[in-house]
């Protein structure tokens, strides 16, 4: 959990989409040998933005391109049959290539795919697909607020709205915040901080009346957005 806790937390200072797929190549997935690594948004159209890039040899002729739906979903690569769906599994057959999904309240957003030095033994593949699925929950959080689809960031909030966001928040709420965009359950969070379960569902819904939220993704969005983590 510490890696996903540091990548949230850097991820509160808005950095560009292009800074993000480098991160998450270089550091955050350091341990997995990645060779390449991008993402991008399906949008309303069924067309492809893509967002931000590392290491592809065709990194810069696609960087920021809109991809028609006619044009993307005609490509036989098996990463473009994964994210079409007419494969289902996550891993390429020569096991280089893993496609996670970014999902948006259970609407999928878009893909992470990550190309790897050499092939992923089987024994490997569990704990590497479970580390890249676990940083794909903040990163999806992240594209819902992006504002510029060509990843240059997103707009900043001035410093009034921050503030109030974060006045009315106790330290205790911040770290059931936290807990919240890790994807702690409550019952983790009790554990973990020593109240009871009804103690963090109270706490809970005091969060959502002070964000103006009605759920625990929506009050992760809004606090990463308002850089309350």
């Amino acid at each position: 959990m510490t890696v996903i806790r540091r990548f949230v937390e850097w991820l509160s200072y808005h950095p560009t989409t292009e800074e993000i797929a480098r991160a998450l190549a270089t550091e955050y997935l350091s341990e997995f040998s990645v060779l390449g690594l991008r993402f991008g948004r399906i949008n309303n159209d069924d067309s492809i933005t893509n967002l931000g890039q590392f290491g592809f040899p065709d990194s810069e002729n696609i960087r920021g391109r809109n991809i028609p739906s006619q044009e993307w979903r005609s490509g036989t690569s098996a990463e473009i049959e994964i994210i079409s769906g007419k494969s289902k599994e996550k891993w390429t057959p020569d096991s280089t290539i893993y496609v996670a999904t970014l999902r948006d309240r259970g609407v999928i957003q878009g893909h992470l795919t990550i190309s790897f030095h050499q092939a992923i033994p089987e024994s490997q593949k569990h704990h590497t697909s479970e580390a890249i699925e676990d940083l794909c929950v903040p990163l999806s959080l992240y594209l819902s607020f992006v504002s510029n689809p060509y990843g240059t960031g997103v707009t900043p909030l001035s410093a009034e709205n921050r503030d109030a966001g974060a006045g009315q928040l106790t330290q205790r709420q911040i770290l059931i915040l936290r807990g919240m965009v890790e994807g702690k359950t409550n019952h983790e969070l009790a554990t973990e901080m020593g109240f009871s379960v009804s103690t963090i569902r109270h706490e809970t819904m005091r969060i959502y009346q002070a964000l103006s939220v009605s759920d625990r993704k929506e009050a992760a969005k809004k606090a990463i957005t308002l850089s309350l983590i």
